[in-house]
């Protein structure tokens, strides 16, 4: 694994903005790892989400990015078409014993039979399940069922696990179709726990404005804020949702590792990495993670977050969450 580009800047950043923020404890409830050992039918040079990292790569990264932080996460298997699912999944478990405050969730595929994803779990343990939408037909549109087929969520309904969601279409949680197929799925499988992704997929607020009201009333969602620096999007998740619902994940390290930020404008986004020269001001950009980690604390004083509360965002929470999946599974 590369070792990280951890700047001056960076570290004046964190000392400047954030120090006084994170709280020494954090669970990272969205973080991925992957070994070029599991490219399958890949070919080429690794690119994208194809970056070597293992668990002890993120704490070493974590060393710097989170001085003086203990880190516990939630990793989620790297969605790759075309990659050895059921080897980099056994490989995530064997990566995630070090560490038993630590969970994996399994990376299915809309064509593994219920039966085999009820034999891994099982065999392996997986805590949770992670679909994602560029295994569907049509990733920009696809709906829910596209890429989690209904047998799949009965099988976490019945198994009592968590299901990390990254919302397609559009429009993500404001799509009429996504909240029609949410309300029904909360309501027919009690037992599931959504955690939706990336501030339910709001990397633009307009979405979230849209639908919030219509997703805090729904059971068993939970959020992670990974990747989004819209600063509307956390205060909407502060203000309007159960604090208690909303947990910290990073995305990294491909992700939010990134330099630059996700900027949004209209009803779009799009990562920006910055100028290389600004006469008027410094141009340098710092990581993914501290854009958002910066519209996080904005966000959390501005609803007026107390200590306690900032405190649960990044591990309180997390806790409580995992504690409610484990209660279910008995």
């Amino acid at each position: 694994m590369e070792t990280i580009d951890y700047r001056e800047f960076d570290l004046d950043f964190w000392e400047r903005e954030l120090e006084d923020f994170v709280p020494a404890l954090v669970y990272d409830l969205h973080v991925h790892i992957w070994s070029e050992a599991h490219r399958g039918k890949l070919e080429g040079p690794p690119t994208g989400l194809r970056r070597e990292i293992d668990y002890r790569d993120h704490l070493d990264w974590a060393a710097k990015l989170f001085p003086g932080r203990e880190m516990h996460y939630l990793i989620l298997g790297t969605p790759i078409p075309g990659m050895d699912v059921e080897g980099h999944n056994r490989w995530m478990i064997e990566q995630v014993a070090a560490d038993p405050k630590s969970r994996v969730s399994m990376l299915v595929t809309p064509d593994m039979p219920p039966e085999y994803i009820v034999e891994q779990v099982k065999k392996h343990g997986f805590w949770g399940l992670k679909p994602y939408r560029l295994f569907a037909p049509d990733a920009a549109n696809a709906r829910i069922r596209d890429f989690l087929p209904e047998a799949t969520i009965e099988v976490a309904h019945d198994l009592g696990l968590a299901i990390t969601l990254h919302l397609s279409r559009k429009t993500g949680p404001a799509d009429p179709e996504n909240l029609e197929d949410l309300r029904g799925y909360t309501g027919k499988y009690p037992r599931v726990q959504w955690v939706l992704a990336h501030c339910a997929r709001a990397f633009n607020a307009s979405t979230l404005e849209e639908s919030i009201h219509a997703l805090k009333d729904l059971p068993n969602i939970w959020y992670d804020t990974s990747a989004v620096n819209d600063l509307y999007s956390h205060y909407l998740l502060m203000k309007v949702e159960d604090r208690r619902r909303v947990m910290f994940g990073s995305d990294n390290v491909v992700v939010g590792c990134a330099r630059g930020k996700y900027v949004t404008y209209g009803r779009a986004w799009q990562f920006f990495g910055g100028w290389p020269e600004l006469p008027h001001c410094d141009p340098t950009p710092t990581f993914v993670i501290y854009e958002q980690l910066r519209q996080e604390r904005r966000a959390a004083d501005m609803a007026g977050l107390t200590r306690g509360e900032v405190e649960d965002h990044f591990s309180g929470n997390a806790v409580r969450f995992i504690q409610t999946v484990e209660k279910n599974r008995g």
